[in-house]
């Protein structure tokens, strides 16, 4: 953007929010940094630095993309009104039909605007960052190459006189442009609406086939207003209510739901862990697999077993087949917390984590399908936008359930100029959903607590007020059915667990006992008489006898051959050998047991005993499972902590109080070394240095730059600026014919030369 000429006794725009940066107290800094994070992660090296950075139009526009819509608007505004000796609030308020102080000493706040209420001007990146037509506005027509005597009408009563004269045609035309966009676009044919306004000087033809509306033609069709309303409040349409206790009772429902599925996952990766694939994630096979024992869709599997990898419980475990997603020892400790725990815990790693799992599914920009659990799926904008959009949803009255339309037209208010998808906004709320964290489309109570920062236990016992009371009975069936008539309690879930099926939940729990389910309960160390013992404990009514004969019949044929575990073996032709090796006490911890005189089962891998024999001096081959014979490579690795969802520890954020202390100290450093060298006329100030050089890049001139070099040595050269942008100017060296760039803290000196001889 080209430098604006200085007005008389007016300082340079670069100038101007230098001085107003440096003017600040410690309060008002501190106070930018934290509605600016950018500007102090890497923390800047001096006021100077961080003056520099501010300005730059990449800390611009991140800054645009933090502000509510009418902040933006008066942002547009200002740039639109600006003038030499600034804009008032007062001119703003008349251009915008309201009252826009608060929105204008925002501005000034974070550094985006310069002066006060009574002559603020936009600082010189705002402009760049906005865009060509803010407020939906084109260019003025002193940027066009036009004759201002062929009587542009700019004014009402001028262009009223035009129009007086229109056919309908163009008069609809003007009023699709009024607002904006201003271009229209056309065919070589110009339609005979355009050609009238084109004659009329109501428009200008920038291109063979493009057309725009001049900025002050604009604003005489808008009646001097900049836009049609300034809307102060975000949108908050009528929505439908739920009772308090249907809101509660399906947060509770729906909450119990997902902690089971997540177990589900958790018990069937235990006994059957899936590959991971080479980007990491999991195959599409492995999630219809989850996703046919949830009896959910694809999109539900992946978002339970990202909710697993969220909360650390899954992990890559490497073995002599290769990688495998299973659960991490941490993921037992989680499964023997109580419900409400394990919920408080969820939601919080939910909330916090920067995974996607509605991305699973979808292409990347190159056709690449994306699968869950898949690094690809983090992005650093996902929890803050889950935290934006709850607290849209709490903007509306308590147990208001709001469709997601209307919470992304509230979300987009609020980060005007980077508002997310409609879709990402419905897949949010849909998580919450399956999350309980809304009930019925309302916001739970606990969610409230959640977002307002309170800890796991404080979730967790606001939880566990709305949960039903827990039921220690069932009513076991002829059939072989049984009935919960609630919500069971941990030991009576735990005994159902391991001996029935589950048919269907909801108010009651309908569970089946059949041969398998019976089979599995023996298998996990109950004898058939303690089965019985402890199933009548728990019935209501007299165990039916068809599930007796099933218990009793069931147990005679268990156990009647015997399965080991071993995940290695050891034979050999020579049973003395093999002798020698279980006496051999080094090799204890591989777990040995003879089986056959010439067969000795392990409990380790088959790696680790090869590399256990060979470190006691033996060599041992190593055979597949075919017989035939694998070259020995290097042990696998088992993975001991999980990585899914964990995100990989960033740099300590430093306090932004001792970024402060530490910009001054560099300022005071800085000051010093200019005074050393005061005796040296062609050093300037680095505020200074950064507008000449931004005037150079404009305007085409040539400059010496004295720079830092590698050595610490100071030199000079002849460049011509191309771009200042981000703390970091590029230039052509002229005496090198290259291009090079530097640093904004490496510059010591700015002197402009004119331009370059031919």
């Amino acid at each position: 953007m080209t430098t604006r000429p200085n007005a008389a006794g007016q300082p340079a725009d670069g100038d101007a929010l230098a001085a107003a940066l440096r003017g600040w107290d410690d309060a008002r800094l501190l106070n930018l940094l934290s509605e600016r994070p950018d500007l102090a992660s890497p923390a800047p090296s001096s006021v100077t630095a961080m003056i520099t950075r501010a300005g730059s139009r990449a800390s611009v526009s991140r800054a645009l993309a933090h502000l509510d819509a009418p902040t933006l608007t008066v942002a547009e505004a200002l740039v639109v009104a600006d003038e030499p000796a600034g804009v008032s609030v007062a001119r703003l308020a008349a251009l915008l039909g309201t009252d826009v102080t608060g929105y204008l000493q925002r501005l000034l706040d974070v550094a985006l605007a310069t002066g006060d209420l009574d002559g603020a001007r936009p600082v010189p990146a705002l402009a760049e960052a906005i865009g060509p037509h803010p407020l939906g506005l084109g260019p003025s027509l002193s940027d066009l190459p036009v004759n201002l005597a062929d009587g542009w009408p700019t004014t009402n009563r001028a262009l009223a006189a035009v129009l007086a004269k229109a056919p309908p045609g163009p008069v609809r035309m003007l009023e699709a442009l009024t607002w904006g966009p201003p271009l229209g676009t056309v065919t070589n044919d110009i339609p005979p609406a355009a050609r009238w306004l084109l004659d009329a000087h109501v428009l200008y033809r920038i291109a063979p086939t493009q057309l725009v509306l001049p900025r002050e033609v604009a604003l005489a069709a808008r009646g001097g207003r900049l836009v049609r309303e300034l809307r102060t409040e975000p949108p908050l349409p009528e929505a439908t209510s739920r009772p308090p206790a249907t809101v509660a009772a399906e947060t509770v429902r729906v909450a119990e739901e997902a902690m089971h599925a997540v177990g589900l996952v958790l018990d069937a990766w235990t006994k059957d862990p899936p590959a991971v694939l080479r980007s990491g994630g999991l195959g599409v096979r492995d999630l219809r697999q989850v996703a046919s024992a949830l009896e959910a869709t694809s999109a539900r599997a992946a978002f339970v077993v990202e909710l697993a990898g969220m909360l650390g419980l899954l992990g890559h475990f490497h073995d002599v087949d290769g990688s495998v997603w299973a659960p991490v020892a941490e993921a037992e400790d989680w499964r023997e917390e109580p419900m409400p725990a394990r919920w408080a815990r969820t939601v919080r790693a939910w909330l916090d984590s920067p995974r996607t799992p509605w991305l699973a599914g979808s292409r990347t920009d190159k056709g690449v399908l994306r699968s869950a659990l898949e690094p690809d799926l983090e992005r650093a904008w996902a929890s803050p936008l889950r935290r934006r959009v709850l607290e849209s949803v709490r903007a509306w009255p308590e147990h208001a359930v709001p469709d997601a339309a209307a919470v992304h037209a509230h979300v987009a208010w609020h980060t005007a100029r980077a508002a997310p998808p409609l879709s990402a906004v419905q897949a949010i709320l849909d998580e919450a959903a399956t999350l309980g964290l809304t009930g019925a489309g309302a916001l739970g109570e606990s969610t409230r607590l959640l977002l307002d920062g309170a800890g796991e236990s404080e979730l967790a016992t606001a939880f566990a007020l709305d949960l039903p009371p827990s039921v220690d009975e069932i009513f076991v069936q002829g059939d072989l059915s049984g009935i919960v008539p609630g919500r069971p309690s941990a030991t009576l879930a735990a005994l159902l667990a391991a001996s029935a099926d589950v048919e269907s939940r909801g108010a009651a729990l309908t569970v089946r006992f059949t041969a398998t389910s019976i089979r599995q309960a023996l298998d996990s160390g109950l004898t058939a008489q303690a089965l019985l013992d402890r199933l009548r404990e728990v019935s209501r009514t007299p165990l039916p006898q068809p599930l007796e004969y099933l218990i009793a019949d069931t147990a005679r044929t268990h156990g009647q051959v015997r399965v080991g575990s071993a995940r290695a073996f050891l034979r050999s032709e020579d049973a003395r050998a093999l002798t020698a090796v279980l006496a051999d006490a080094r090799l204890a911890h591989l777990g040995l047991r003879l089986i056959a005189p010439t067969v000795l089962a392990a409990q380790a891998s088959a790696h680790d005993v090869a590399d256990a024999l060979r470190a006691a001096g033996g060599a041992p081959l190593l055979e597949g499972a075919d017989g035939e014979l694998l070259v020995l490579s290097s042990r696998a690795v088992r993975a001991a902590r999980p990585v899914a969802g964990s995100a990989t520890p960033g740099p300590t954020a430093v306090p932004l109080a001792e970024v402060v202390a530490g910009m001054h100290a560099g300022e005071e450093r800085a000051r010093r070394l200019l005074t050393e060298r005061a005796a040296q006329p062609d050093l300037t100030d680095p505020g200074r240095s950064v507008d000449l050089l931004r005037a150079a890049a404009a305007h085409g001139t040539d400059v010496d730059l004295v720079m830092a070099g590698p050595s610490g040595r100071t030199e000079r050269r002849r460049v011509r600026p191309v771009s200042v942008d981000g703390g970091r100017v590029r230039v052509r060296d002229l005496s090198r014919d290259s291009e090079i760039t530097v640093a904004v803290h490496r510059i010591a000196a700015v002197r402009p030369v004119g331009p370059a001889p031919n």
